[in-house]
């Protein structure tokens, strides 16, 4: 193997248990992709079409209000009450405060470049309760 090529791997793998220790809830291509874009040194946090899956049974106004006091933005509501969709300015800190609620089962989602954005397009991953 290339000299350096493994060490690469060595480190993606390092970050990969990094994104599954502080944000486990998160889709790991949601944070890399968020990751580079910070590098480039946006003026403002970049928008992000955001979709929030929780457990079923939660109380689908206290999570809308939730989503809207921690990001600022009303999200749409799928699924019986279980996805929850926004566009919003996304950060690290964001993600890791949705990450955190006890009722959010995954947070993914795709960077739109503005406030104008798509309506709910990923499918929840099988979870175990």
């Amino acid at each position: 193997m290339p000299e350096g090529l493994q060490d690469i791997r060595s480190v993606f793998q390092g970050l990969q248990t990094l994104y599954e220790t502080y944000l486990p809830k998160v889709d790991p291509t949601l944070i890399h992709d968020l990751l580079i874009r910070e590098k480039a040194k946006f003026e403002k946090s970049p928008f992000y079409m955001v979709e929030i899956f929780t457990k079923p049974g939660t109380d689908s106004e206290e999570m809308k209000n939730k989503i809207f006091e921690k990001t600022g933005w009303l999200p749409t509501i799928y699924d019986h009450g279980t996805h929850y969709v926004t566009n919003q300015r996304l950060t690290l800190e964001t993600l890791k405060e949705l990450s955190d609620s006890e009722d959010v089962l995954e947070v993914t989602g795709d960077y739109t470049g503005s406030v104008g954005g798509w309506g709910a397009s990923h499918e929840a991953k099988a979870h175990t309760h």
